[in-house]
């Protein structure tokens, strides 16, 4: 799980201002702020942009905006003296940080080569194993590169494509994507300035 927190704890403390101040209705509503703003950075582009591999490898060719998932599961947990931010998605920590994924179990990496392979292997099997199986009993020719970097597949015409890529490891950048920017330092001195006035 990856998050950002806006902790607001010590300065109650420096500022000798009693619990009662802010209340789980005020780290709700500043949570909620926090979930749109975060929505808002993700649709408006996160660099670095994804490579050419990637981008083919994706419909949209959006950072971050493939499927939609990481920008559904933005949510926000409001305190009692804090809110925090982040997603539950599996893969959201290495967007977030950045590093490089090395397979487990297997040798190689397999990495879908293209939106087209993506669909093809959704629809024979979830695993590259079972989407090969499926594919031959299908009716598909797959064999190996001679460079043994890629699995080919042909179908009834003949036509050889790229169904995978084999890699050793694959480096993701750090594209952050949970940050305060200054709009959201303004949005919050106003949000506490507002609420300060009603006590």
């Amino acid at each position: 799980m990856i998050q950002c927190k806006i902790d607001l704890t010590e300065f109650a403390k420096i500022k000798d201002l009693p619990k009662q101040i802010f209340t789980r209705h005020f780290f709700e509503e500043l949570g909620q702020y926090m979930v749109s703003s975060t929505q808002r950075k993700i649709r408006s582009g996160i660099s670095p942009q994804n490579a050419p591999l990637t981008q083919s490898y994706k419909k949209s060719g959006l950072t971050l905006r493939d499927t939609g998932r990481l920008l559904s599961s933005i949510s926000h947990k409001a305190e009692e003296t804090k809110v925090t931010v982040g997603t539950n998605v599996i893969y959201g920590r290495i967007q977030q940080l950045g590093g490089t994924i090395k397979p487990k179990k297997a040798k190689k990496l397999w990495i879908p080569a293209g939106w087209n392979a993506r669909k093809l292997l959704r629809q024979y099997g979830g695993s590259p194993s079972a989407a090969i199986k499926s594919m031959k009993q299908a009716g598909y020719r797959i064999w190996k590169s001679r460079s043994g970097n890629a699995i080919l597949f042909a179908d009834r015409k003949g036509i050889p494509q790229v169904l995978y890529i084999l890699k050793d490891e694959v480096t993701i950048p750090s594209r952050k994507y949970l940050y305060v920017d200054v709009t959201d330092i303004n949005v919050i001195k106003d949000k506490v300035q507002k609420w300060l006035r009603k006590k």
